[in-house]
């Protein structure tokens, strides 16, 4: 097939898929009142195939003889990671700085078990890594969206997956036979679901002999039978007060699988618990390189607010003004250079030929991002003003009697119009201060895993024993001859 238009993106999704919203069934997703915003999203990335360089959009698929979407390019070098940070990069910007996730996420579930199984040595991994790129091949050739599914429930944090008090607290396989496994649990976060054709599921944790039956690593379409996706709410309001969010948003599930029967052919891990850790850990370096190219839209359009706001009432040239969008433009610049710095330190991985993002510099640049993120929105509220969370509705300010007055009373300086600073106020409340908003605050915090989580991975792959030679070496000066022994 090759590459897809919008539209049919949109017919894909009209396939019987159990979907649920707000308690009622969903028949169409591409048509229905709040989540075809999802839908509507994710079709940007089959609106522009040719425009901008060609090679950003689609590439020559060799082994497929045919062109495909770029997201499915497998980076062997640091021109190749690099290209696939600018595409992911590029497409946020054109989607209002809202990560476009149903291609990149999924392909960067098929890097990591790339990663993972062809340097796996049980006695059927070359099989399994065949029908792994055999799917992949599969995606690619049918231009398919895709959801990750890799967060558990879990339960009691303190308790492995076999020792919770509810078996389903994991994803378990529950039945084998001659045509594949049959699967019971759920996941949870799992984005952009309802706009994906395929769902990819693997583990988000390591594992010890005893949860064999939940190591488990494979792909299933999400019209499969006894799939439900619970979808969370959205904000419905006028395009106007909602810039971004009522275009560009997308939308996360419960997913749940009722004794799923996945075919062999899909299955890339099946009760192999100790590739479990490894595959939850590829895919958290590959997934944070594509968190740290995907974050710099989101900066770039704060300090764009945060100066037009300054702007609209003439105090732009202000030495505080200036040094506040200093600080925005510092915190930015530093997660742009960690994606060059994971691009350019990336390890070749012999097994599979990939280059590897450098895991410190990735791990650095989303730590930093997450933990910089609330101090750069209070820069952009200050900036903004109150006017963010007081100003009246879009219809006061059409109001017969009122509506000149309210322009009138929100403009700014010379010639900045009320409707002007209003729109910005807008955008900024949506992006900072709206239930979108708080959306933000909070994926920021846990999106690609926890803050903890990218400090831990950050000591584990570090050279912190060369740190601590180079420290010795500091203890050589002379002691007193009482404490030489």
């Amino acid at each position: 097939m090759g590459l897809r238009s919008a539209d049919e993106f949109r017919a894909s999704l009209r396939d019987g898929r159990r979907l649920l919203y707000r308690g009622e069934p969903v028949a169409d997703v591409s048509a229905h009142p709040s989540l075809r915003r999802t839908v509507d999203h994710a079709a940007g990335l089959f609106d522009h195939p040719d425009e901008g360089p060609a090679a950003l959009w689609a590439y020559r698929d060799d082994e497929l003889g045919d062109t495909v979407s770029t997201y499915f390019r497998r980076p062997v070098d640091v021109a190749t990671l690099a290209a696939r940070g600018d595409l992911i990069e590029e497409t946020t910007r054109r989607a209002r700085s809202t990560l476009n996730i149903v291609k990149v996420v999924g392909t960067d579930v098929l890097l990591s078990l790339e990663q993972v199984l062809s340097e796996d040595d049980s006695a059927d991994a070359a099989e399994r890594l065949g029908r792994l790129r055999a799917y992949r091949a599969h995606c690619a050739a049918g231009d398919l969206t895709m959801a990750a599914a890799v967060t558990d429930p879990k339960g009691d944090r303190t308790l492995a997956p076999s020792a919770q008090g509810d078996a389903d607290q994991f994803l378990r396989v529950v039945d084998e036979g001659p045509e594949g496994i049959v699967v019971r649990g759920a996941k949870v976060h799992t984005t952009a679901s309802p706009s994906a054709n395929e769902l990819l599921v693997i583990p988000c944790r390591a594992m010890g002999p005893d949860d064999a039956d939940y190591a488990l690593a494979f792909a299933v379409p999400v019209a499969t039978p006894g799939l439900t996706l619970v979808c969370h709410p959205l904000v419905d309001g006028p395009d106007a007060e909602h810039p971004v969010s009522s275009r560009n948003i997308e939308v996360e599930t419960l997913t749940i699988f009722d004794d799923v029967l996945v075919p062999w052919e899909r299955v890339f891990v099946c009760r192999h618990w100790r590739l479990a850790g490894a595959v939850a850990g590829a895919f958290a370096n590959f997934h944070r390189y594509t968190a740290i190219s995907y974050k710099p839209p989101v900066v770039d359009l704060m300090i764009g607010a945060a100066a037009l706001a300054a702007d609209q009432l003439g105090i732009l040239r202000n030495g505080v003004v200036r040094e506040k969008i200093g600080k925005l433009i510092t915190y930015g610049e530093l997660i742009r250079c960690a994606r060059v710095a994971a691009a350019e330190r990336g390890r070749q991985h012999a097994p599979s030929g990939l280059l590897v993002p450098d895991s410190i510099a990735a791990n650095a640049g989303k730590y930093h991002f997450a933990s910089g993120y609330h101090a750069a929105v209070a820069i952009l509220q200050d900036l903004a003003g109150g006017i963010v969370v007081t100003a009246p509705g879009v219809e006061d300010l059409v109001h017969p009697e009122v509506g000149g007055l309210v322009r009138k009373y929100l403009q700014g300086r010379d010639g900045v119009d009320g409707v002007e600073r209003w729109r910005l106020a807008e955008l900024v409340r949506d992006l900072t201060a709206s239930e979108f908003g708080g959306y933000n605050d909070s994926v920021t915090l846990h999106g690609e895993g926890s803050m903890g989580a990218q400090l831990v991975t950050a000591v584990r792959d570090y050279d912190v024993a060369g740190c601590v030679a180079y420290a010795r070496e500091m203890l050589d000066a002379p002691l007193p001859a009482a404490l030489v022994s």
